[in-house]
């Protein structure tokens, strides 16, 4: 099963000297070369070498094999015959392919939420939701809107009832090119998501199933051109480095 991307990259870290260790050693290798990719350290296309990872971080060969494992289930690195791990490289029609099934997820999920909006706390928690963009639309700082953004959407699919709807999104998903959207995430970009989520949430509080998935599919497919985008400009960047 896919984990939460935000597991594996809690926030973008800035580089530091020395890395952090936390949790378990497998964790921390895990964490520290997904944010050399996420850095540029790694750039996309590039051969990650394990015996340059086991002597730079202090750790075993097994820790790093494991990591990169774990990496290439949540698509930062794929791993090749005689080649080992290299830092992915999404395709415009990988990409597109993914998000499409997304789409269809995260509309399934807005509808069946609207459809049980009138369930005993239901209502509650969407005007609460509404409550939090609108007090985030006052502050005016994006800083904190990944945390936000998981806890509008884990609303969202808890209340639509679907078992696992959200570890299904996360198996379609580039936990690499969602953790840079936020990284770099622009003004504009910030706005139009509070507004994507004022849309599908006005839409489950009415209990209107055909508006909840158009707007949540909406959404999602808003945020392809984003993604390649994205995607797009690391290999630019590989390429000019």
């Amino acid at each position: 099963m896919a984990k939460d991307p935000t597991s594996i990259v809690p926030f973008y870290q800035p580089p530091q000297a020395e890395p952090v260790r936390s949790g378990s050693v497998s964790d921390f290798v895990l964490n520290e070369i997904a944010r050399r990719i996420v850095d540029g350290v790694y750039k996309p296309g590039q051969r990650i070498v394990e015996a340059e990872v086991t002597r730079d971080l202090g750790v075993s060969r097994s820790s790093v094999r494991e990591a990169f494992r774990r990496l290439e289930t949540n698509r930062f690195v794929r791993i090749e015959p005689n080649r080992g791990a290299m830092v992915a490289t999404p395709r415009r029609e990988d990409i597109v392919a993914q998000f499409r099934i997304r789409e269809v997820i995260s509309g399934l999920g807005a509808r069946a939420a609207a459809e049980r909006v009138q369930e005993p706390g239901n209502r509650e928690i969407m005007l609460g939701l509404l409550d939090d963009i609108e007090a985030q639309r006052k502050a005016d700082d994006p800083r904190n809107h990944r945390a936000e953004n998981g806890r509008f959407h884990r609303a969202i699919n808890n209340m639509s009832g679907i078992p696992d709807v959200g570890e299904l999104l996360d198996q379609y998903n580039y936990p690499i090119l969602h953790t840079i959207y936020f990284r770099d995430l622009s003004h504009a970009n910030w706005l139009r998501n509070l507004s994507d989520h004022v849309d599908i949430a006005r839409a489950v509080l009415h209990g209107d199933p055909v508006a909840a998935e158009h707007f949540a599919r909406q959404h999602m497919h808003r945020m392809v051109d984003i993604a390649i985008e994205i995607a797009e400009r690391l290999l630019e960047e590989a390429r000019n480095r």
